[in-house]
């Protein structure tokens, strides 16, 4: 198995937000009146707020102007729109993060969001029995506070995959490991997610 096919199936719980809010994108839907470049939100019609209230992931995304009007698009599948990659990650698209890198950034992201919860963010996979593929992996474990769902808004976005001929990548993150700076995409096959009782 190429490491392109094992992350395809180790992002497959991800497709719908993997775009953060704001992600300019062009839109290629049913909607053609709306055709062309568009920002994205997660939808929020009554069906999608049910699910996610219910802990369900958001599957569906919800059409914005460029400068962030609503069109009265909604329930937008991740098919219907092309994220447009910025001139920078055009630019360096080759240069990664290492997972570990990109584990300090995901632990220092996820204070941020959600303050006051206490989250462990390890490399590798939340199995003892490691294979080769794993080592790429990072492992999210907390207790009580925020849903799986709302914790996997925020990790998604780092395991964005897209092969279209726009070379659509993951956003570029910052981080500072050990001292020193580390700048570009993020490192990570999965992000597996383990919410325990509080």
């Amino acid at each position: 198995m190429t490491t392109a096919t094992a992350r395809r199936r180790l992002a497959t719980a991800y497709l719908a937000l993997r775009l953060t809010p704001g992600a300019t994108v062009r839109y290629v839907g049913t909607a053609t009146r709306m055709h062309g470049p568009a920002t994205v939100q997660p939808c929020s019609c009554g069906t999608c707020a049910a699910d996610v209230l219910r802990g369900v992931p958001a599957t569906r995304y919800e059409l914005r102007t460029t400068d962030g009007r609503p069109t009265g698009v909604s329930h937008v599948r991740h098919t219907s729109v092309i994220p447009k990659p910025t001139e920078e990650e055009r630019n360096y698209a080759a240069i990664r993060l290492s997972t570990k890198a990109t584990a300090v950034y995901l632990r220092q992201l996820l204070r941020r969001t959600f303050p006051g919860v206490k989250f462990s963010v390890r490399c590798g996979p939340k199995r003892a029995k490691e294979r080769y593929l794993e080592r790429y992996e990072i492992t999210i474990t907390w207790s009580g506070g925020p849903s799986r769902t709302a914790v996997a808004t925020v990790t998604a976005p780092l395991l964005a995959n897209y092969g279209s001929p726009e070379e659509c990548r993951p956003a570029w993150v910052s981080v500072t490991v050990d001292g020193r700076r580390h700048h570009g995409e993020p490192g990570a096959l999965a992000i597996h997610l383990n919410r325990t009782a509080a």
